[in-house]
């Protein structure tokens, strides 16, 4: 069975390189600054980092801002509501497919109004249809697509970004 918990700071390292290891895809945009940036906010308690797992092996992994560390360019999709921004959504590559995903983000969902959130926001590559999946199945609803050079180096090189409204 899975069971999903919040990280201990003492696992942040380990966390870290399982993203590095089992988020990266075409699909994922993870440059080291901004995996560090995110690690810094854990550690500060701006962000927190949801562990799914089972016998004591992480098999995903679930990062959020809380919404005094929303990110300026999520504001706007915010609605003028605290939001929590889920930064990333990583699963064991053995254990893609099961569930352990959305798991995490209903983990997240269940978590935010503690966090005085009333709104998630998540992005991802337009045509990533594996993490469309996934948010659909959460009840995520697509709020925005747009060309995101920055980011995206494949496909049609563009972020959707979509929303979960707790209230």
């Amino acid at each position: 069975m899975t069971s999903y918990r919040l990280a201990k700071l003492s696992e942040l390292d380990e966390l870290k390189t399982f993203l590095f290891h089992h988020g990266a895809n075409p699909w994922n945009h993870l440059p080291l600054e901004a995996v560090n940036s995110e690690f810094a906010l854990i550690a500060a308690g701006q962000a927190s980092a949801v562990v799914a797992y089972r016998d004591q092996q992480p098999l995903g992994l679930g990062i959020f801002y809380h919404p005094r560390a929303l990110p300026k360019n999520y504001m706007t999709f915010s609605q003028a509501k605290p939001a929590i921004y889920i930064a990333e959504v990583v699963v064991h590559k053995d254990h893609s497919g099961h569930g352990i995903g959305t798991g995490l983000l209903n983990d997240i969902i269940h978590r935010a109004p503690k966090f005085g959130a009333e709104i998630l926001l998540i992005d991802r590559h337009t045509e990533n249809m594996g993490s469309a999946g996934m948010m659909r199945k959460s009840g995520f609803k697509e709020l925005s697509t747009f060309v995101d050079l920055d980011r995206r180096d494949v496909g049609n090189r563009s972020t959707t970004v979509l929303y979960f409204d707790l209230m």
